[in-house]
């Protein structure tokens, strides 16, 4: 499985964009800013949307590729996510006030888009791949994707979270995993924020992993926040963990 980087900041600024990843050719990971580095053509091959919660840096381009293809689609585009994520969309985005709701045009039998509510711990086998929503722990209702290939290759994506008992005991019960995708938003000093946000910092990512049944092979993070990235890249480089940790960075086209 092929994974290309085209958002992975916990902000905006010039060359920042927020989370939206591209596997293979045809599906993405979540819909942030990252999304508008797309080419028309290759926006067009987009089949598949998985989105992890509603928060604008996730799901912000969404609504805008969906009027891009509009009249070009010639099957409905899938968005995948938890039902209460769906209901946020549909009342909060997708309202004919902020946007047109597309799941009903042209019409409600022919729409360009269909929303898929997910339920945790359910496979659905896209394009050769497994996709498994798991819950992790956000301050909305959020949950992360295990990925798996037909070479038994995987990757759990965690979306934005926090170290606790609920997301250890999902990660733990996925086994060994080639990737762990997941966030470093705050340095240690804002540990509170942090907890409070529930996102993590470099010391809670520590203590996350060490608490892995398994340590994951490698390790991507992303979603550091830009002013503050230079002091988390500093503390993280003190972590003494036993897997590859690498730091994703927009452009990048890699390789589970």
């Amino acid at each position: 499985m092929k994974v290309e980087i085209l958002g992975c900041s916990g902000g905006m600024g010039a060359g920042q964009y927020t989370t939206c990843y591209r596997v293979n050719d045809h599906i993405l990971l979540d819909a942030g800013t990252g999304l508008g580095k797309l080419t028309h053509d290759e926006q067009l091959k987009i089949k598949h949307i998985f989105i992890t919660h509603s928060h604008m840096d996730h799901i912000c381009f969404l609504p805008l590729l969906i009027d891009n293809l509009f009249e070009h689609l010639e099957e409905p585009l899938q968005v995948y996510a938890l039902p209460e994520v769906l209901e946020t969309l549909r009342v909060h985005i997708f309202n004919w006030e902020i946007w047109p709701d597309f799941s009903t045009l042209p019409n409600d039998k022919t729409p360009v888009v269909k929303f898929n509510a997910i339920t945790p711990h359910k496979p659905l086998t896209i394009e050769d791949l497994t996709f498994t929503a798991f819950p992790v722990e956000h301050i909305v209702p959020t949950c992360g994707y295990h990925l798996v290939d037909q070479q038994g290759k995987s990757l759990a994506f965690t979306g934005d979270t926090t170290f606790g008992p609920e997301v250890l005991k999902e990660l733990n019960r996925l086994g060994k995993l080639d990737v762990l995708m997941t966030e470093c938003a705050f340095p240690n000093r804002l540990d509170e924020l942090a907890k409070l946000a529930k996102h993590l910092t470099p010391s809670l990512l520590d203590k996350f992993i060490h608490t892995l049944d398994k340590s994951p092979k490698q390790i991507w993070l992303s979603h550091l926040k830009p002013s503050q990235t230079e002091e988390i890249k500093a503390e993280l480089a003190q972590l003494n963990l036993d897997t590859q940790v690498r730091l994703l960075e927009s452009g990048e086209l890699l390789a589970v």
